[in-house]
């Protein structure tokens, strides 16, 4: 069943095309919640979040063909807006004992990177979600499918329905773009 005839049914409220849909999906989608938020209980329940999100939305989605891309945005969107409210408690935390438990959580002996090195890090990881967030979404998808899913050039054609030169050239212009955002970025607030 392609993505059209499956969106057709979950529009009809069919539960086991629903189903279908989710376990279609579900690598990408909890890939990418776990690669901004880095906690397997948080992506766990935003991953639900995201689904239930997809289930009472699905009727707005103007783009059939760009189903990943759209999944991916929703995805993106309920990651941020989680870390976001996260972030503000812990900072608010008066508690010496809150933030000993917090930095236990997210920093052991055996990681050698410092606190200030994993927000660094969550702050770049952000920027490049952005970043691929705002990329075409022809392009958008084509690099979510190969560089998340692992898909081939080969599979990602197929999927999209284009010849493999054009899902490479897809992918080369939205790693060019990609390089150039992030330079911008990193060069306007590194100086």
């Amino acid at each position: 069943m392609d993505d059209k005839q499956l969106i057709r049914k979950i529009l009809e409220r069919d539960d086991l095309a629903f189903g279908f849909f989710v376990e279609k999906y579900k690598k990408l989608v909890y890939t990418a919640i776990f690669r901004l938020v880095r906690d397997a209980t948080d992506a766990e329940d935003i991953f639900q979040d995201v689904f239930l999100e997809v289930y009472r939305s699905i009727h707005y989605l103007r783009n059939e063909s760009d189903l990943a891309g759209w999944l991916f945005k929703i995805a993106y969107n309920k990651s941020i807006s989680f870390l976001r409210k996260k972030n503000p408690a812990r900072a608010n935390s008066t508690s010496y004992e809150d933030q000993k438990i917090e930095s236990q959580k997210t920093y052991s002996i055996a990681d050698h990177q410092t606190p200030f090195q994993k927000l660094e890090d969550q702050e770049a990881e952000i920027v490049l979600y952005t970043a691929i967030d705002r990329l075409p979404e022809m392009q958008k998808k084509a690099l979510l499918l190969h560089k998340f899913e692992n898909y081939s050039h080969k599979e990602i054609g197929e999927m999209m329905e284009l010849s493999i030169s054009s899902v490479e050239s897809l992918i080369y212009r939205a790693k060019i773009a990609l390089r150039k955002s992030l330079y911008l970025y990193f060069k306007k607030h590194l100086n």
